[in-house]
C-alpha cells in the first residue's frame, strides 16, 4: 500500500510541478525575451519486489527553457546591425532635412548675392544698387553661419548620445556580470535559473543594440562579452567599463576609450562594429564631416576668389578694391600626446584645387605619412615641404631634434571655414565695379588696328603711374613704347590677335587684332572709377557660373548642390539598409517566437492534459486509500 500510495502522491506533485510551469508560461505570456518552459518528467528508481522491478513513480528531472542559442545568437547580431542602421538613419535624415530646405538652404542667398552684382553690372554708379549688394552679402554671410551652426549642433547631438550610449552599456555590463554571478551560484545549487537566464539574454540583446559584442559561454554558465577586436566587457562576474574621452587631435570631438594599466586610456571608436553607439560615430565620419568640409570649401573658395578679383577693381573714389569678404584662416592642430619639437604649418596656394578633406599627418619614424581623410589616399616623404591639393606644408624643427615616431598632426584647410565666412566691405562706395586700366584707340587711328580681352591679373605695378602708349611701327616691327619693350605683332599673319603680357605692371594681359598703319596708337591709363565702369563687376559675376572649385569640376552653385547630394544619397542609402534590417529583424524574431515564444493555445491544451493527469493519480489516492481500508477491516476481524 505504502508503494502505491508513494507511486500517487509523486505523480500528484510533478504534475503539480508541471502545472506551476504552464502557469508560469501563460503568466509571462506578454514578458520581452521570456522563454517558453518545459516540465521533464523522468522516472523515479524502480524497486526489486518478488524477482521483478516495480516502478516507485515519477519525478520532474529538470525544467528546461525552449531554447536554440543559434537562433538567440542570431537575433543578437540583427539587434546590433538594426541597432546601428536605426541610429545612422535618423542622425542621416534629419541633416538632409535640414541642408534640403530650399527656402533655408544656401542655394537661395548664394543666387540673390550674384544677382545683386549684376544688378551693379547693369548700373554701376547707382548707390541703392550698390547698397543692396552689401546687404545680399550679408544674407549670405548669415546663412553661411546659420548652416555652420547648424552643423555644429549635429556634431554637440553626435557627442550626446557617445555619452548616453557609453552610460548605458556601463549600467547594463555591470547588471550582466552580477547575474553571472548569481547563475553560477544557481547552477552549483542544482537546477536551471531559467528566469535568470532570461533576464541576462534580454540584457545581452540591449546591449548589443548599443554596441555589437561577441561572446563566450564558460563551464560555469557564465558568460564573457567582448566588443570591437575583443575589447572585454564583462569576464565572469567582473564587468570592465568603457569612458568617454577627448580625441587628442580633433577638438570638441568625443571617443570610445578604455582604460588600460597605468591609467593610460586607449581609443577604440574604430575598433566597434554595430549598434547605435558605432551608428553615430559613423555618421559623424561618413556623413556631417563631409558636408562640414564640402561648406568650408564653399565658403573658403567663394571668399579668396571673390576677394582676389575685387582686389583688381576700382572703386567710385578710384582707389583700388580691398577685401570683400573677411580672410579665412585655417588651422594645423599637434597631437597633444606628441613628444617632438617638429613644427608643421602650411599655405593655400590654390584655392581652386582644394580638396573638401582635412589632412593627417605621421611621422613614422623615417617618414611622413600625409592621409587625405576624405578617401584614404597617402602621400609619403622625408619631407620637410610638401605640395598637394593646392596646398603647401613645411616642417620645421628637423631633423635635430626634430619629430619623433608617432607625432601627429591635423591639417584644416577648409573645416570650420564657413564659421568664419564674413562681409568685410562696409561702405556701397567702396565695391569696386570698374578696373584699374583702360584701352583706348586714338581717334587719328588710319588703321583697323584694335584690343581685346584686357584684364588686370595683378596689383602690382598698380596704380599706373601713367599712361602707356603703344605706338604702331612697322619698321621696328610691332608697337613700340611699351615698358616692356617693342610688342612685335605681324599684321600679315596675325591680325586675327595675338595676345600679350606686362608683367609689373598689373600683369595685364590683352589681345591685339587688325591691321595697323604706321603711328596708330594705343593707350592704356589708369581707371578713375568712373560711374560707368563696369568691367570688374562684369568679372565678378561672371564668377557664378565658372567652374572654379575642385580642380574646375565645379560652380560654386554645384558644389552646395554636390554637399547636398552626398547627404541625400547617405539618407537614401541608410534608409534602405534600415528597411532591410528591419525586415531581417522581424524574420530573426518570428524564428525566435517559433521556438521560444509561448503559445496560449498550446499552453490552454497543456493545461487540460495535466488536469486530466492530476485528477488521475487524484483517483489512485482514493483508490489506495479504498484498499488500505479494505484491508485494515479485514485484519480487524
Amino acid at each position: 500500500m505504502a508503494g502505491l500510495l508513494g507511486i500517487a502522491t509523486s505523480g500528484l506533485s510533478s504534475i503539480q510541478q508541471a502545472l506551476s510551469t504552464a502557469g508560469h508560461n501563460i503568466a509571462n505570456v506578454n514578458t520581452e525575451g521570456y522563454s517558453r518552459q518545459i516540465a521533464e518528467f523522468q522516472t523515479l528508481p524502480s524497486q526489486r519486489m518478488g524477482g521483478q522491478y516495480i516502478g516507485s513513480g515519477v519525478e520532474v528531472g529538470d525544467i528546461r527553457r525552449a531554447y536554440d542559442s543559434f537562433v538567440v545568437d542570431e537575433l543578437r547580431t540583427r539587434t546590433s546591425k538594426l541597432g546601428f542602421a536605426a541610429s545612422f538613419e535618423s542622425l542621416s535624415a534629419s541633416l538632409d532635412k535640414l541642408a534640403g530646405d530650399g527656402d533655408n538652404g544656401l542655394s537661395p542667398a548664394l543666387q540673390g548675392f550674384f544677382d545683386a552684382v549684376q544688378d551693379v553690372a547693369s548700373d554701376p554708379g547707382s548707390l541703392s544698387a550698390r547698397q543692396i549688394l552689401l546687404a545680399d552679402a550679408q544674407v549670405l554671410t548669415d546663412r553661411f553661419s546659420q548652416l555652420s551652426n547648424s552643423l555644429s549642433g549635429f556634431e554637440r547631438e553626435t557627442n550626446s548620445k557617445i555619452r548616453s550610449a557609453v552610460s548605458e552599456i556601463n549600467g547594463m555590463v555591470v547588471n550582466i556580470a552580477k547575474l553571472n554571478s548569481d547563475i553560477t551560484l544557481a547552477l552549483g545549487n542544482g537546477g536551471q535559473p531559467n528566469d535568470l537566464l532570461d533576464q541576462r539574454d534580454r540584457l545581452l540583446a540591449e546591449l548589443s543594440s548599443k554596441v555589437g559584442i561577441s561572446t563566450l559561454k564558460q563551464s560555469d554558465g557564465s558568460i564573457n562579452v567582448f566588443a570591437g577586436k575583443g575589447q572585454s566587457l564583462v569576464i565572469g562576474g567582473e564587468s570592465s567599463q568603457l569612458v568617454v574621452t577627448d580625441n587628442p587631435l580633433y577638438p570638441g570631438r568625443l571617443e570610445v576609450g578604455v582604460t588600460r594599466a597605468g591609467g593610460q586610456v586607449s581609443i577604440i571608436s574604430d575598433q566597434l562594429k554595430d549598434g547605435a553607439l558605432k551608428g553615430a560615430i559613423d555618421f559623424r565620419t561618413r556623413v556631417l564631416d563631409p558636408a562640414i568640409s564640402e561648406l568650408g570649401r564653399l565658403a573658403l573658395g567663394i571668399t579668396e576668389l571673390f576677394n582676389a578679383q575685387h582686389r583688381l577693381g576700382v572703386d567710385l573714389n578710384g582707389q583700388l578694391g580691398g577685401d570683400f569678404f573677411s580672410p579665412i584662416s585655417s588651422v594645423t592642430i599637434p597631437s597633444g600626446s606628441n613628444i617632438g619639437t617638429a613644427a608643421v604649418s602650411f599655405t593655400i596656394d590654390d584655392v581652386t584645387q582644394l580638396e573638401a578633406s582635412d589632412y593627417r599627418m605621421l611621422y613614422n619614424g623615417s617618414a611622413w605619412e600625409i592621409t587625405r581623410t576624405s578617401d584614404g589616399s597617402i602621400t609619403s616623404g622625408a619631407g620637410p615641404t610638401f605640395t598637394l591639393d593646392g596646398i603647401s606644408i613645411s616642417v620645421a624643427g628637423a631633423p635635430v631634434p626634430g619629430p619623433s615616431a608617432g607625432d601627429n598632426f591635423l591639417l584644416r584647410p577648409v573645416y570650420g571655414a564657413a564659421e568664419q565666412f564674413g562681409l568685410k566691405l562696409s561702405s556701397a562706395v567702396q565695391f569696386a565695379a570698374g578696373t584699374p586700366v583702360l584701352s583706348d584707340l586714338a581717334f587719328t587711328n588710319s588703321g583697323s588696328a584694335d584690343i581685346n580681352e584686357l584684364r588686370v591679373n595683378s596689383t602690382t605695378g598698380l596704380p599706373l603711374a601713367g599712361p602707356i602708349t603703344l605706338t604702331y611701327d612697322s619698321s621696328a616691327g610691332g608697337y613700340t613704347g611699351g615698358p616692356t619693350g617693342t610688342l612685335a605683332f605681324n599684321p600679315a599673319t596675325e591680325s586675327g590677335g595675338k595676345s600679350f603680357t606686362l608683367t609689373g605692371f598689373g600683369d595685364l594681359s590683352f589681345t591685339l587684332s587688325g591691321i595697323p598703319r604706321d603711328g596708330d596708337v594705343i593707350t592704356l591709363e589708369p581707371g578713375t572709377g568712373a560711374p560707368g565702369d563696369n568691367r570688374n563687376a562684369l568679372l565678378l559675376g561672371a564668377m557664378q557660373s565658372e567652374r572654379l572649385l575642385g580642380g574646375g569640376s565645379a560652380t560654386f552653385g554645384e558644389s552646395y548642390s554636390g554637399m547636398i547630394g552626398g547627404i541625400g544619397v547617405a539618407t537614401r542609402q541608410a534608409r534602405a539598409n534600415l528597411q532591410a534590417e528591419s525586415s531581417l529583424m522581424d524574420n530573426a524574431i518570428a524564428t525566435r517566437d517559433s521556438i521560444s515564444g509561448v503559445n496560449l493555445e498550446q499552453e490552454a491544451a497543456e493545461l487540460v492534459r495535466l488536469q486530466q493527469a492530476y485528477q488521475a493519480a487524484a483517483q489512485l489516492v482514493a483508490i489506495t486509500d479504498t484498499l488500505f481500508q479494505t484491508l485494515l477491516g479485514a485484519t480487524r476481524r
